[in-house]
């Protein structure tokens, strides 16, 4: 026969594991699914008040697909300083939706985080004032 301390004790057991199951990503919504390329994407510079990378032709196009995948290319002129790769680089990872806020899951993604402007077809990068990072990148949805 179980004491009655042993019954309480199962008891919390059995509520803590219940309540502590790992938190899947939300499934994102069909409005952010799509295919994005950057309309501004200026990168910091040191002294130098930063790279406009996007009217020197370089870009940034960002592939968003139904199951949280995420792909990203990344062009960058020869003929700019840039922190990054120049030539073309690629990415791919997963994302997750929160609110207005995705969230890149990838080691080697440029981007941890962009806001989602609902309604508008538009991502846009927080603004992060550390050479290295992406000062302001913004995305234009396709519509097809």
């Amino acid at each position: 026969m179980f004491s009655f301390n042993r019954t309480i004790l199962i008891l919390l057991a059995v509520v803590l594991l219940a309540g502590c199951k790992k938190e899947q990503p939300t499934e994102p919504a069909k409005s952010v699914i799509g295919f994005y390329e950057s309309s501004r994407f200026i990168e910091p510079g040191s002294t130098d008040g930063g790279v406009d990378i996007q009217s020197s032709g370089g870009y940034f196009q960002l592939g968003l697909n139904e199951n949280n995948d995420f792909t990203a290319e990344l062009f960058i002129p020869k003929k700019i300083s840039s922190n990054y790769p120049k030539g073309i680089s690629k990415y791919s990872g997963k994302y997750v939706v929160s609110s207005d806020t995705i969230k890149f899951i990838s080691i080697d993604f440029i981007l941890e985080n962009i806001q989602w402007k609902k309604g508008s077809g538009q991502l846009e990068t927080f603004e992060v004032p550390m050479r290295g990072q992406p000062f302001k990148i913004v995305f234009n949805k396709y519509l097809r």
